[in-house]
Parts: structure tokens; C-alpha cells; sequence
């Protein structure tokens, strides 16, 4: 139990970190909630690997958690930039937008974007945890092959 709480603040930890300092390279500053959601993605991200090993496949994982990202992101910006009116981020300049909170070109970023957190999460079990990892191509082996 203990070190399953342990994997668990560690696959967080590293999304909130992760997610942070790509946004500090990408755009030069970043807000603590930034940090948040991407730990909160990053635990989405494992669950989807788990799924992956069941055999979902990595463009399925990948557009999964796309979605996932796009309805927190919105979901936050309402709280944030709508409500607290924190200006956090606004995408209303962007392309094919909902209220300046998500926008489809973020939507598909988040789609590579997802298919790097899966590898990190491979990391995390491989190196920190010493547990298998999920085979980002999950190739099926016909029976007589």
C-alpha cells in the first residue's frame, strides 16, 4: 500500500514538473495550477498505460487522453480565467476556440503531448519502481507464427 501511494505521488509529481517546465521553455512562464492539472494528467496517463497492456493501443491511448486534457483544461479555464478571472491563459485568439479556454490546435498538440507523457510514464515504472514497462507498440503475434 505504501509504495503504491508512493508511485502514485511520484507520477504526479513528475507531470506537475514536467508539465511546468515545458511551459516555462514554450512560453517563459507558467502558473501553479499549470503544474497541478498536468500532475492530474499524468495519473490519467498511467491508468491509460495500464489499459494499454490489456491491449489499447497507443493512437487510442494517445486521443484518449487528449480528450481528457482538452475537458480539464476547459474545465479549469472556467474556474480560472472565467470565474476567478486569474488570466491564466486565453486561446481567443486561436483558431476554432471555446471561450478562449481550449482550442483544436491545442487539442491535437495534446495528442503527442499525451504520447510523450506515456513514455515517461514507462520511465517511471522501468527506472524509479522496477516494474514492467507498457511496450509503446503493442504488436500482436498471429497464433502459429
Amino acid at each position: 500500500m505504501a509504495k503504491e501511494s508512493l508511485k502514485i505521488w511520484t507520477i504526479f509529481l513528475f507531470g506537475c514538473f514536467a508539465y511546468g517546465i515545458t511551459e516555462l521553455l514554450s512560453r517563459g512562464y507558467t502558473h501553479i495550477s499549470m503544474g497541478l492539472l498536468g500532475g492530474i494528467c499524468m495519473l490519467f496517463i498511467n491508468i491509460l498505460n495500464d489499459k494499454r497492456a490489456l491491449g489499447l493501443g497507443l493512437l487510442p491511448a494517445c486521443i484518449i487522453s487528449a480528450i481528457f486534457i482538452t475537458v480539464m483544461e476547459f474545465v479549469t479555464g472556467e474556474i480560472l480565467n472565467i470565474w476567478l478571472k486569474l488570466g491564466v491563459w486565453d486561446y481567443s485568439k486561436m483558431p476554432m476556440n471555446i471561450s478562449g479556454q481550449i482550442c483544436l490546435p491545442f487539442s491535437f498538440l495534446w495528442i503527442f503531448m499525451s504520447g510523450l507523457g506515456l513514455a515517461l510514464d514507462n520511465f517511471i515504472r522501468i527506472k524509479i519502481f522496477q516494474i514492467g514497462a507498457v511496450p509503446l507498440i503493442n504488436r500482436k503475434i498471429s497464433p502459429g507464427a
